[in-house]
């Protein structure tokens, strides 16, 4: 994903969630949020704490059509709309499995399995026959496997900053700063972004001076989308300003 000087702001949405409006990417939009992480509920979400938990619990994944195509059809209406990333878990009755037309309208994919899960593969493949760039999520810690998975990202990588669930936290691993040298090392082109904790500006910025291509914020958007726009704006702001500055 080619990204110039500016470090990138990824942000979750929750597909299907009631208490989040669709309305509420016009945000996104208006304060400089590059990809939008569109995330698919799934049966278990292992990786996520409980704000996300919750979320994926409120949503109807039966009527994941419905609901991703109103949320490409908002994205749509921007002359500048950010970039758009499924961010789902595998299983094997995943709806992509069966529905080729999931794809349409995605710029990327970005699958979260336990390590060696062959449906991961299955999906990723599926998505790329459509056109649709792989993403990548190295989660702690870093495997010679994962690491492999990484470098054949097209569109981003996803590193898990901090041990443990999703969710906002006080501080950053400063052990982020060898990860992403290593992994740049290793040959990943693909801008690696840092993602599970960052919720201000300020940890933004330092995830920056780590040497990340910026960051991936959800639960955090999660809390102040359900707050209301102005919550929801304020976060978004503070975020951009702090990878800007």
């Amino acid at each position: 994903m080619a990204h110039g000087d500016r470090p990138l702001l990824s942000c979750y949405f929750p597909l299907g969630d009631p208490r989040v409006p669709v309305e509420l990417l016009d945000i996104y939009a208006g304060e400089g949020v590059d990809v939008v992480e569109i995330g698919m509920a799934s049966p278990e979400p292992f990786l996520d704490g409980a704000d996300v938990r919750a979320s994926m619990q409120r949503a109807d994944r039966t009527l994941w059509r419905r609901d991703l195509g109103a949320l490409l059809d908002r994205l749509a209406q921007f002359r500048k709309a950010p970039h758009a990333l499924l961010m789902t878990y595998v299983d094997a009755e995943h709806p992509a499995f069966s529905d080729r037309g999931l794809w349409e309208g995605l710029d990327s994919l970005l699958v979260v399995a336990r390590e060696d899960d062959p449906l991961a593969a299955e999906l990723e493949k599926a998505a790329a026959a459509e056109g649709v760039s792989v993403s990548a999520f190295l989660p702690l810690p870093m495997t010679a496997a994962e690491v492999a998975r990484a470098q054949k990202a097209s569109f981003y990588v996803m590193l898990q900053s901090n041990d443990g669930p999703t969710g906002p936290r006080k501080d950053i691993d400063p052990g982020n700063a060898e990860r992403i040298a290593s992994l740049k090392e290793a040959g990943i082109r693909a801008p690696i972004l840092l993602g599970f904790g960052i919720s201000n500006g300020a940890q933004a910025q330092e995830a920056c001076d780590m040497g990340a291509s910026g960051v991936v914020v959800g639960s955090q958007v999660l809390r102040a989308a359900l707050t209301g726009a102005e919550s929801l704006k304020a976060l978004l702001r503070d975020l951009r300003s702090g990878l800007d500055a």
